[in-house]
């Protein structure tokens, strides 16, 4: 089996230190790596409302509505972004619905 990638600008270092298992885990889903994608641009910490907004834009051919953003915040908040997390990609602050800490911007 091939070694899977997973560069992220400023988390390399913790990026390669992931299992095939735990690069497989996280990547299998669109909204993972569409969410992944989103931090990659960004050097600030990002709202939830903002990345599912931004997720919902770039899986989506039309506008996203309120509802389909709700849907998208709601999945990322109880599934993906904890995950992304649990594997030291992120700091997502679940408590004020807030990734503080994205690929790009190195952890203090």
């Amino acid at each position: 089996m091939t070694d899977t990638t997973l560069e992220l600008p400023g988390k390399e270092s913790k990026a390669n230190d992931l299992t095939e298992s735990e690069r497989h885990r996280i990547l299998a889903s669109e909204h993972r790596r569409t969410a992944l994608d989103v931090l990659a641009m960004r050097t600030d910490p990002v709202d939830l409302s903002d990345i599912a907004r931004s997720v919902a834009a770039q899986e989506s051919t039309d506008e996203p509505d309120a509802e389909t953003v709700e849907r998208v915040a709601t999945s990322l908040h109880h599934a993906h972004l904890p995950a992304i997390a649990d594997v030291g990609l992120i700091d997502y602050d679940a408590d004020a619905n807030r990734v503080v800490s994205s690929p790009r911007r190195p952890r203090s």
